[in-house]
């Protein structure tokens, strides 16, 4: 371990509950999203996702992270996967983790673009229009390069950086996230918000529509739920150790889950679902504080906040999380040694570099497959695309937290905290909903339904090579780099490395 390794920046308690906030999203902006498409039922889906996923893979992280022999690791994920599944599977669920979060940024970079034009035009058919124009698409994609790599900069920086742009975008966008709440609670209490001249006349439940592309969006839902495991990351760099960085992901799934619910069913309450599905991804929030007498002037505030929090927040989380979960216990000398060296806060500069390398080569082949589709269509497709994806590592760290439970007696599994008590039973059932959902969600979401064939054939096909094919090569890559590892290393058995700080 470093001697520079105690000394690095520590956060409080406050800072990471916003930290992690606002990693795992904006919470309005992923409210409204869902409700384009789900509609009136949304507020359920979001309860049964918390209940059935949310709250319990909280508790499995808080189980993961008491292992007692992995008390010193740097990345959290990947050395408890190396620990119960073996090396070789550790290794490849790490670089799943790091890879299929790629395709979030592909999802997160053109909607910067739009808040930043929302900033400055609050004409939704004007804004609409532009973003819908071909010789404007290039511009999006060279763009959302060009923040990327501005993200990349900021993550080399290290936690102390990401803290304060992490807990400031946190603050930011809960802080908008409350006062749609309160002002939504208060024109409530004076009677029925109108849409149109017509009174809005909420309904909570509805026929449920269980078509390819409803099951495809339930990954967004499981997506803004989730994350927290990236923050064991950093569960070094947070005052109070353990406990601290328990509390911390208690509160959030706590705090996170109520107050998606409660937006979900005001959502009902003030804004038609079938105006909400015709709106799309791109203006309903806007329309949304409309119905609750903002100002139309009022979206360029709205689409700054969101600028803000999505740059600020997820993107800086985002960029830098996986790679470190992954370069920085990755079996060493797998990726070579410059990739794998790290600075004295334990950060992967040269990692973060190839990352940007990869998201600038995914977003231009993206752009081009879709080149021809609306702009609702595209953040629809990237976000199944990134929504499919990103359930992949949870689908991991189910089948590890099977393995630790059925063998929860081994001496190497000793922890001081145990999901449920230590019956397999109870533990055990809580897992299969939460497997259910994801492997339904993720291969909907990954695979393009019949419509969007009929639609868009190239567009489909490039998603199909960037989804299940890719991942199905990344797959390929790792076991390759994993053998050819192992032949060199028959000796080494570690479960993480120490840290090697790069001068």
């Amino acid at each position: 371990m470093s001697e520079n390794t105690d000394s690095r920046y520590q956060m409080s308690l406050m800072t990471f509950l916003f930290f992690s906030i606002a990693g795992g999203g904006f919470v309005l902006k992923g409210v409204v999203n869902q409700y384009t498409d789900w509609g009136v039922n949304s507020w359920l889906l979001y309860v049964f996702a918390s209940l059935l996923y949310a709250i319990p893979y909280t508790f499995m992280i808080i189980e993961f992270s008491s292992i007692k022999k992995l008390r010193e690791s740097e990345s959290g994920y990947q050395s408890w996967l190396n620990l119960i599944l073996g090396r070789k599977m550790g290794f490849i669920a790490g670089f799943f983790y790091f890879y299929v979060n790629i395709f979030y940024f592909v999802d997160l970079l053109p909607n910067v673009i739009t808040y930043f034009i929302y900033t400055l035009s609050s004409d939704v058919d004007f804004v609409t229009n532009l973003l819908n124009q071909n010789w404007f698409k290039p511009i999006i994609s060279f763009t959302s390069i060009a923040l990327f790599w501005l993200a990349t900069w900021v993550s080399m920086k290290g936690p102390k950086w990401l803290s304060r742009t992490l807990s400031f975008a946190g603050y930011a966008g809960f802080g908008l996230t409350i006062l749609f709440i309160v002002s939504a609670a208060y024109k409530l209490t004076f009677g029925t918000v109108v849409f149109d001249g017509s009174p809005v006349i909420p309904e909570y439940i509805h026929q449920f529509d269980l078509s390819w592309s409803k099951i495809a969006s339930m990954s967004w839902a499981l997506q803004s739920l989730g994350g927290l495991e990236a923050l064991a990351a950093y569960k070094r760099n947070i005052r109070g150790g353990d406990q601290t960085f328990r509390i911390g992901l208690i509160l959030n799934v706590f705090i996170f889950s109520t107050i998606i619910v409660i937006s979900s069913l005001l959502m009902n309450m003030i804004l038609p679902a079938e105006e909400a599905e015709k709106l799309g991804l791109l203006s309903a929030i806007y329309i949304a504080f409309q119905q609750l007498d903002f100002p139309v002037w009022w979206t360029n505030v709205i689409a700054l906040f969101l600028m803000i929090t999505t740059l600020c927040g997820s993107l800086m989380l985002w960029t830098s999380a996986p790679v470190k979960m992954l370069f920085v216990d990755a079996p060493k000398g797998i990726f070579g040694k410059k990739l794998s060296e790290v600075n004295h806060e334990g950060t992967p500069v040269n990692a973060l570099k190839m990352q940007g390398i990869l998201v600038t080569i995914i977003i231009i082949l993206f752009m081009v497959g879709q080149f021809d589709s609306g702009m609702n269509s595209i953040l629809i497709a990237v976000k199944n695309l990134n929504g499919g994806a990103a359930t992949l590592p949870v689908i991991f760290m189910i089948i590890g937290y099977i393995k630790l439970r059925w063998k929860s007696d081994r001496p190497d599994y000793e922890r001081d905290y145990y999901f449920l008590g230590k019956s397999k039973v109870w533990a055990l059932l809580s897992v299969v909903p939460i497997a259910t959902i994801f492997i339904a969600s993720t291969i909907a979401a990954l695979v393009p339904g019949p419509e969007n064939w009929n639609e868009n054939f190239v567009g489909s096909l490039i998603q199909l090579a960037l989804g299940p094919m890719s991942i199905v090569a990344a797959l390929g890559y790792c076991v390759w780099s994993y053998n050819k590892w192992r032949a060199k290393n028959p000796d080494d058995n570690s479960y993480f490395n120490k840290i090697e700080v790069s001068s």
